[in-house]
C-alpha cells in the first residue's frame, strides 16, 4: 500500500473547490475572448485573441481530463469505503486513509522492535556461548595444571619412598655385620647405634663387608 500516506493527505472538499475554481477561471477566459471578439476595431498585429483561443482549447481539454479523474477518484473511494463498511458521505479520504497510515506506522514500529529484540537475543546468546567456552577452557587449564602437580607430587613421593627403602636396607646390612663381628654385644653397641644415625657411605659399606668377610674366614678356621 505505497499510496496510503499520500491519500491520507487528500481532502475531498479541497479538491472539489479547486475543480470549481478551474471552471470559473476558464469561464472568465471565455468571457474575455468574447469581449475582444465583439470589438469593432482590432489593432494590427494584436495576437491576444489567437493566443487566448489556443489557451482556451488546451485548458478546456485539460479541465475535462481533470474532472474525469476526479469523478473516477470519487467512484473508487466510495467503493473502498463501502468495502470496509463505512459511509462515503460521512467519511473523508484523509480520515479514512489516516486509519491505514497509523496502522502501517504501528506495524513498521512493531517490526523494528521485533528485529531489535532478535538482534539482542542473538547478541546475548553469542555472549553466553563465549562465556561458556571461556569457562570450559579455564577448567581444562586448571585440570591440566592439577594433573601436572599431582604427577610431580607422586613422583616425589615415590622418590622419597625409594630413598627410605634404601636407608632401611642400609641399616639392616649394618645390623647383620654387627651380629657377625660381635659388635652388637658389649661397649661397641653405642658406636653401632651412632653409626645407624649417620648416613652410610659407600666406603663404610665396603669396609663392613670386608670385616664380615674376615670374620667368616676366622670362623671357618
Amino acid at each position: 500500500m505505497p499510496h496510503v500516506r499520500t491519500a491520507a493527505r487528500v481532502s475531498m472538499a479541497d479538491l472539489q473547490k479547486e475543480v470549481a475554481n478551474l471552471k470559473n477561471g476558464l469561464q472568465d477566459v471565455q468571457r474575455e475572448i468574447e469581449f475582444h471578439r465583439g470589438q469593432s476595431q482590432v489593432l494590427q498585429g494584436d495576437m491576444f485573441l489567437p493566443a487566448m483561443r489556443d489557451f482556451q482549447a488546451q485548458a478546456t481539454c485539460r479541465l475535462a481530463e481533470a474532472e474525469d479523474l476526479f469523478q473516477d477518484m470519487k467512484t473508487r473511494f466510495d467503493r473502498a469505503v463501502r468495502l470496509f463498511g463505512e459511509d462515503s458521505a460521512g467519511v473523508q479520504p484523509d480520515e479514512f486513509f489516516g486509519i491505514f497510515e497509523n496502522f502501517l506506522q504501528a506495524l513498521a514500529e512493531a517490526r523494528q522492535d521485533v528485529e531489535n529484540m532478535r538482534k539482542k537475543i542473538e547478541e546475548e546468546e553469542r555472549r553466553a556461548k563465549q562465556e561458556q567456552e571461556l569457562r570450559k577452557r579455564t577448567m581444562e587449564r586448571k585440570n591440566s595444571r592439577e594433573g601436572i602437580l599431582n604427577s610431580i607430587s607422586l613422583s616425589k613421593k615415590n622418590e622419597a619412598n625409594s630413598n627410605g627403602q634404601n636407608d632401611n636396607k642400609g641399616e639392616f646390612d649394618d645390623l647383620i655385620s654387627a651380629l657377625r663381628t660381635g659388635d652388637v654385644f658389649g661397649e661397641d653397641i653405642a658406636k653401632f647405634k651412632r653409626s645407624k644415625r649417620r648416613p652410610v657411605t659407600p666406603s663404610g659399606q665396603e669396609s663392613r663387608r670386608h670385616s664380615a668377610h674376615r670374620e667368616d674366614s676366622r670362623e671357618r678356621h
